[in-house]
């Protein structure tokens, strides 16, 4: 990520998705949020994140077409996603436009652990 960017956390269980920001932030990465979809592009069109977690079944716009539309808009073609679902997964070639998936009801450690991986070491703080 580059400085000024941060992690867009997509997923339409509020619990969920507070819990990922929350730890996320107390890691050192600045973070937005997005209950859906819909609200996701929107925040992606107005300001691009460094990576985007994302969960597939969400009500609005699924994580889909999400992806679709971002892999289509020249601005966030490149922007790193990890599909965070309770599906699975058996080949990474369903996974045609994500850099990973984690699957839900692993650890918080496990998730941030990925994201270091993708997004780097957290922006230093002033």
């Amino acid at each position: 990520m580059t400085p000024g960017q941060y992690i867009l956390v997509v997923d339409d269980d509020d619990d969920f998705r507070e819990a990922l920001a929350e730890a996320l932030s107390e890691g050192g990465y600045p973070v937005q949020q997005a209950p859906d979809g819909a609200a996701a592009l929107r925040r992606v069109a107005d300001e691009q994140p460094g990576l985007v977690l994302l969960d597939l079944k969400m009500p609005v716009m699924d994580g889909w077409t999400v992806m679709e539309r971002m892999r289509q808009d020249p601005r966030s073609a490149a922007t790193p996603i990890l599909i965070l679902s309770a599906y699975g997964f058996e080949w990474e070639s369903e996974l045609t436009g994500a850099q990973g998936f984690i699957p839900k009801g692993v650890k918080l450690d496990e998730i941030l652990e990925r994201v270091r991986k993708l997004a780097g070491p957290p922006p230093l703080r002033h």
